[in-house]
């Protein structure tokens, strides 16, 4: 499949790397890139740069979340009546 126009490729691919690369959406824009890809608009190439960008967010989500767990900190029950155990 040949690419129909540079411009209309150009924008095309502008827009959905910059849609992913803001987080919006990532898989309806990544189902959309494919889209394009059957239509002609973008190539093999344009694909893998659209399909690293997606899994470079999907890393950053993971990571985040994975960050979140390390930093919360566990409920611990308080003990009624502990008392101290020290010789002081």
């Amino acid at each position: 499949m040949a690419i129909k126009s540079k411009a209309r490729h150009d924008l095309t691919l502008r827009s959905i790397k910059r849609e992913i690369g803001a987080g919006r959406d990532v898989a309806f824009w990544l189902d959309k890139a494919y889209t394009h890809y059957d239509n002609g608009l973008l190539d093999e190439a344009d694909i893998a740069e659209v399909e690293t960008l997606a899994q470079a967010y999907y890393d950053a989500v993971d990571a985040r979340k994975s960050a979140d767990k390390v930093t919360e900190t566990p409920d611990v029950p308080e003990v009624d009546g502990a008392e101290n155990t020290t010789d002081e």
